[in-house]
């Protein structure tokens, strides 16, 4: 997902900061589905404010020495024709989900089993907690989403209970041995 689409469509409900955006990332559990990292992000708000999609309307003086003025922003026209030229965009895109682990499938062979297994093991806890806090996310937020909200949340719960059945497949082959297997010989060698 492009940051700017992301910093785009949560100025359409208001006007904001930044670290408004971060917080607002987090609060509402994107941060599981969006890797947004804060030089990206005020990246994003810096280019955006360049061509003219969202414009700097206060800066608010921060308390304390030594710490930068909050500049508060707006979207403008613009910026609103951007957004949906960039869902259109988004929504129009075919792709396959990459996990880390598929890279290294077809090479784990050559890997040493035992770190490869505890990162495997890893892997599957991480699936697990996702899977929990996202599970608590929708128990706590019933009702109170739009529904487009409520969709991301279910496709990222059901994508990470597939991910957890196959990560324990894997796993399994893991323990016994199959997965290390070296590759069966052509019958042309």
């Amino acid at each position: 997902m492009s940051v700017k689409l992301l910093v785009l469509g949560l100025m359409m409900e208001r006007d904001r900061h930044p670290y408004d955006i971060r917080q607002t990332i987090k609060a509402r559990n994107w941060h599981v589905t969006f890797n947004v990292r804060d030089g990206s992000l005020y990246y994003a708000v810096d280019q955006l404010c360049q061509e003219g999609s969202i414009e700097a309307v206060e800066i608010v003086q921060a308390p304390g020495q030594n710490r930068p003025d909050k500049t508060i922003y707006r979207i403008t026209d613009k910026g609103r024709e951007t957004l949906v030229k960039m869902l259109n965009k988004q929504l129009g895109e075919t792709a396959f989900p990459q996990h880390p682990v598929l890279s290294a499938l077809p090479f784990i062979r050559n890997s040493d089993h035992t770190e490869a297994l505890r990162c495997l093991e890893t892997q599957l806890e991480a699936c697990k907690e996702r899977i929990s806090m996202m599970e608590a996310v929708q128990q706590l937020k019933a009702g109170t989403l739009p529904r487009g909200s409520v969709h991301l949340l279910r496709g990222i719960l059901k994508l990470s209970l597939a991910e957890k059945e196959w990560l324990e497949e894997v796993i399994a082959e893991a323990k016994n041995g199959r997965l290390f297997e070296p590759k069966p010989p052509s019958p042309d060698s």
